[in-house]
């Protein structure tokens, strides 16, 4: 049976690009659920993804950062109103908690953007125009408020990384995070995000 508009909205925006949790939603809405009679705890056991990159040197660790972020699945038929579902939208990256970015050195993203060691929540961002961004927030005042990956759409400010979009002919059935290595650059990588035919690109360097 074809997927709805009104579906399709739902799990999109619930599994990946929206600011909602599809698993979480689901959860809630169950007899008994923690999120039903507002009572605790809600546990969950979910293996989560990991990219990362690691420099050595003579003296021991140089430089490290990584990525961890959940994998929702993707499904073709979501492409259909892909571009009505995330334009002008701030949006979920990843599922359940929030995709996170750890780096222990600066790294230089793209041509301009800039983040100093530490930890940054990750977003997604797509303008009216089509134009792609990775969203770096500070995790100190969303711990405060505590604003769970599900309220991403409601969040403000952060570090805005211009991303570069692409299809592909392949396509992934969960989203993907990775460093791809530059060969003609050791102090570079290309951080790439895929979801179906999907992919979001940027540079990254370190300074170590």
């Amino acid at each position: 049976m074809p997927t709805s508009p009104r579906s399709l909205r739902h799990l999109l925006r619930g599994s990946l690009l929206r600011s909602g949790a599809l698993l979480l939603a689901a959860v809630a809405s169950l007899p008994g659920s923690a999120g039903a009679q507002g009572e605790g705890p809600f546990i969950q056991q979910e293996p989560r993804a990991m990219a990362r990159v690691v420099y050595f040197s003579q003296a021991g660790l140089a430089g490290e950062y990584a990525i961890e972020y959940g994998k929702p699945a993707w499904r073709s038929d979501y492409d259909a109103s892909f571009e009505k579902l995330t334009r002008g939208q701030r949006m979920r990256l990843g599922r359940d908690w929030w995709t996170t970015l750890n780096t222990f050195c600066a790294l230089k993203l793209g041509e301009k953007s800039e983040l100093k060691p530490g930890e940054y929540f990750l977003a997604l961002e797509c303008s009216d125009k089509g134009d792609w961004s990775l969203i770096a927030l500070d995790p100190e005042p969303l711990r405060k408020s505590k604003v769970d990956a599900f309220g991403t759409a409601q969040t403000k400010g952060g570090t805005k990384i211009p991303l570069q979009y692409a299809t592909t002919d392949d396509a992934v059935k969960e989203l993907s995070i990775a460093f791809v290595a530059d060969a003609s650059n050791t102090k570079q990588q290309t951080l790439e995000i895929r979801f179906g035919k999907h992919r979001l690109t940027t540079t990254v360097k370190p300074t170590l």
